[in-house]
């Protein structure tokens, strides 16, 4: 009886100091990681955090638009091209006014979203600006959107390509452009969309087009591209993607784009498309 006693005295007693140990580590860890977690002059300004947020909220617009698009492919009134038309103006202004004014250009590196981090890295040996100026976007919302001939023999995946090097900045090529249509995973997006826009299925489209500038924006793509049409032509590339705020908001505005002229060439130009 006593022997059982004791045990269960001294079982307590360890349970206790068990857990003073335990509130005396977590009152020495809890100030580090409170203070890990708290942004101070030394890791990212104010106007930085300030522009995080906004950033955020035009991507969400971007993304809006995007939606909007996807819901009127299958009118062919060119409602969804004029209202893309009419609102990245607005939309690009907004973004163009954040980064050219609001925010220091050392900062726009903490802004950029970690999954296109890869893509903005790619583009610093350029020592290219990863926001455009205010000019830039107005001449970018000013220009028309692409329109495609077809050649003789060419199939929905041939337009589609095109389309894609146009709004890229690049003109079709034999060379390159048979080099990125035989490319494995390139050919099998480029069919995938394709089949969805004779589908009428434009919410995949969307998702596939996303796939596809992805896949067209890897390292190899890219100098596959600059062996063929120059240096000057990653460039082109990039600016074209810089314009559209991709490091920023993501694809969502670049696709858009993409599928207006999608619309506008299938109810003109390309009705291989339908």
């Amino acid at each position: 009886m006593v022997a059982s006693r004791m045990n269960a005295h001294v079982t307590a007693r360890r349970n206790l100091l068990r857990g003073a140990g335990g509130l005396a580590a977590a009152a020495v860890l809890t100030p580090k990681l409170a203070l890990a977690q708290r942004f101070t002059e030394t890791t990212i300004s104010q106007a930085a955090q300030d522009a995080r947020r906004e950033a955020g909220r035009l991507a969400r617009r971007a993304d809006d638009l995007l939606r909007a698009t996807v819901a009127d492919g299958p009118e062919r009134n060119a409602v969804a091209v004029r209202r893309f038309r009419a609102e990245q103006v607005s939309l690009t202004r907004d973004l163009a006014t954040l980064f050219n004014t609001k925010v220091s250009e050392d900062d726009w590196l903490l802004i950029v979203p970690t999954r296109e981090l890869d893509l903005v890295l790619a583009m610093q040996p350029l020592v290219i600006r990863i926001a455009p100026t205010a000019a830039e976007v107005e001449a970018a919302v000013k220009a028309p959107l692409p329109q495609i001939e077809p050649l003789a023999g060419d199939r929905a995946e041939d337009v589609l390509l095109t389309i894609v090097l146009a709004a890229f900045g690049l003109e079709r090529q034999v060379g390159v452009f048979e080099i990125l249509r035989d490319d494995p995973y390139l050919g099998l997006l480029l069919s995938d969309t394709a089949a969805a826009i004779k589908a009428r299925r434009y919410g995949l489209v969307a998702f596939d087009l996303d796939r596809l500038m992805r896949a067209f924006t890897l390292p190899h793509n890219v100098a596959a591209i600059a062996d063929n049409y120059g240096e000057e032509a990653k460039r082109r590339l990039y600016e074209s993607l810089i314009v559209r705020f991709v490091p920023f908001i993501g694809w969502a505005l670049f696709d858009t784009a993409l599928l207006a002229t999608i619309y506008y060439n299938r109810d003109t130009t390309a009705p291989i498309l339908r």
